[in-house]
């Protein structure tokens, strides 16, 4: 009877050990930086002059502005979805936002290209959208302030007197890039 509660103690302390965090470690990093060049590694980019092609051609694709929606209110990309990085996981699939839009929920394969103000907090966005299983997701390298300083002729700004300071100090309470 010992030797059957002993067999059944090391069995225990086995499972136990083998369930541990060990197959599946999180990765650290010393700083965002550091994470967001690490994650620039397996999501794609594409430049300012690459999708001002695409949006002038015929080929289909959904743009979303990752950014906190008082930085969409001061300036954004003529097409563009405010889905904010903090909830893109939980509103990307809602058809109540879309239909919002007047637009449709995106489908897995579609091309979906994301921007936030310097392609910083879109990387982190993309890759989220990459594990929920989106296959053709690409980022404005350099972000709005690419595309504005590039195309300000083809921009959508509200912007007022003072208002990109109140947007940037905005930005920094919150942690944005």
């Amino acid at each position: 009877m010992k030797t059957i509660k002993a067999f059944f103690f090391i069995c225990l302390i086995a499972l136990v050990g083998c369930n541990s965090n060990s197959n599946n470690p999180v990765k650290s990093y010393e700083s965002v930086d550091e994470m967001v060049a690490d994650i620039r590694k397996d999501i794609t980019e594409i430049s300012v002059a690459d999708f001002h092609s695409l949006m002038n051609s015929e080929d289909p694709y959904v743009l979303l502005d990752v950014r906190l929606p008082k930085e969409h209110d001061k300036g954004f990309i003529p097409g563009s979805v405010s889905i904010p990085r903090g909830v893109l996981e939980f509103r990307i699939g809602s058809e109540k936002v879309w239909d919002e839009e007047g637009l449709y929920v995106p489908e897995k394969e579609e091309l979906l290209i994301l921007y936030c103000k310097k392609s910083n907090r879109s990387p982190l966005a993309a890759l989220r959208l990459q594990q929920l299983g989106y296959k053709n997701v690409k980022v404005i390298s350099g972000g709005w302030q690419g595309w504005h300083e590039a195309h300000p002729e083809i921009s959508e700004d509200n912007i007022e007197e003072g208002g990109m300071e109140y947007a940037a100090a905005a930005e920094e309470d919150s942690g944005g890039c």
